[in-house]
């Protein structure tokens, strides 16, 4: 008898503690982490709607510890999450039948053949931008990696597809960077003298000078260098002035119009609002250049009236210089707008009508609060920087 209650009592134990190691273990992965097989599986290509990049900053990697996510999110709002290294201001990027994802120190390419991980010999930490090239099929990827050892600068460009990627260095810091017509765009230079050069997406650097811009001052951009036809948009605010203004430049004459777009009363409000995310900060549609601030105001120039006004406000935008995690991206007429809503304690996507300024829909994210768990598990703290919808 009391070897059965003592065979009763270790099997009692024992459920106690599976249930327990079980349950800390489950509480160190994300419900919804994606395992390997699920990143190669071609049905995570098609059921994507829209893609948000998450991660710590770079002196959280400093012991090379630093996590980021990208979070697959489908029609209904339900999402998926790819768990990688950390990288500041990463990007994720989508064509019509591959998605790219990059960390520290590999690439992640998923197409409908199954995916591939690179492990790439130079790490990186901080993100600028992703292109890809229709002519060679290959993607770019733009990093601000930091001075050299002869005291230079160097950005860092990984490009391949499927058959691997290799490492070109620009020897410049971008100001500014854009991407259009196959070509990288950039605003590079000193404090002497800062212009507007392109180079084409290819192996070999060849960078050619569209215009100078004169010296930098206090000049930063806000927003990617556009293109519409013969003219670039560059938008910079001069945190001396408090202003901001969009430059519009004529690519064969080197014209340069300037359209004053935004005052600030003083560098508090400029701070505050500074965009959620350069890179998709503003767009041109049929004509209009639009530009989202980091209070959610959108702002628009008609390129053929000069006129500038704000055209209307995002619901639920953050008013103050705590983000709650918010991107937008403009796509085909449409801005689309990631946050945080306080009445439902949810993350949602709202989508918004460009002309009209009229809220289209709001769809619920689910699954956001493993991230953040685990991160915090982790004594992390993480970021959103970037946002795509297909």
């Amino acid at each position: 008898m009391e070897k059965k209650w003592m065979m009763i009592c270790i099997i009692a134990l024992f459920i106690v503690v599976a249930g327990t190691t079980y349950k800390t273990f489950s509480r160190l992965q994300p419900v919804g982490l994606l395992s390997a097989d699920d990143f190669h599986n071609s049905d995570l290509l098609t059921n994507t709607a829209a893609i948000l990049y998450f991660s710590t900053t770079a002196d959280q990697d400093k012991n090379k510890d630093g996590l980021s996510f990208a979070v697959f999110v489908d029609q209904d709002g339900k999402s998926k999450l790819w768990k990688m290294h950390g990288l500041e201001l990463g990007t994720v990027f989508a064509t019509k039948d591959a998605f790219f994802l990059a960390d520290r120190s590999h690439l992640y390419l998923n197409d409908l053949n199954g995916s591939k991980t690179f492990t790439m010999p130079t790490e990186e930490h901080t993100g600028e931008l992703t292109a890809f090239n229709d002519k060679d099929g290959q993607f770019y990827s733009v990093y601000n990696s930091g001075f050299t050892e002869d005291g230079g600068y160097a950005s860092n460009i990984r490009f391949g597809n499927e058959d691997g990627f290799e490492t070109i260095h620009i020897p410049h810091y971008l100001q500014m960077s854009g991407k259009a017509d196959g070509n990288l765009l950039m605003v590079i230079g000193d404090e002497t003298h800062i212009s507007l050069q392109k180079m084409p997406l290819q192996k070999d650097i060849q960078l050619d000078e569209i215009v100078s811009l004169g010296p930098i001052g206090e000049r930063i951009g806000l927003a990617s260098i556009l293109k519409e036809g013969d003219f670039y948009y560059l938008l910079m605010a001069d945190t001396e002035k408090l202003t901001s203004d969009v430059y519009r430049i004529h690519e064969k004459t080197k014209d340069i119009e300037t359209f004053p777009l935004t005052t600030y009363k003083d560098i508090k409000e400029y701070i505050i609002r500074l965009p959620y995310n350069l890179r998709n900060a503003a767009t041109i549609h049929e004509g209009v250049f639009y530009y989202a601030d980091g209070i959610g105001d959108v702002y628009t120039l008609d390129s053929k009236t000069g006129e500038v006004r704000l055209a209307f406000t995002l619901e639920g935008a953050s008013q103050g210089q705590l983000k709650m995690s918010e991107q937008i991206y403009f796509r085909d007429g449409k801005l689309h707008f990631f946050r945080y809503h306080q009445s439902s304690d949810t993350y949602a996507i709202d989508t918004y009508d460009l002309r009209t300024g009229n809220l289209l829909s709001e769809m619920p994210i689910e699954g956001l609060d493993d991230m953040f768990d685990y991160a915090r598990l982790k004594k992390k703290r993480i970021s959103s920087y970037d946002f795509i919808v297909r």
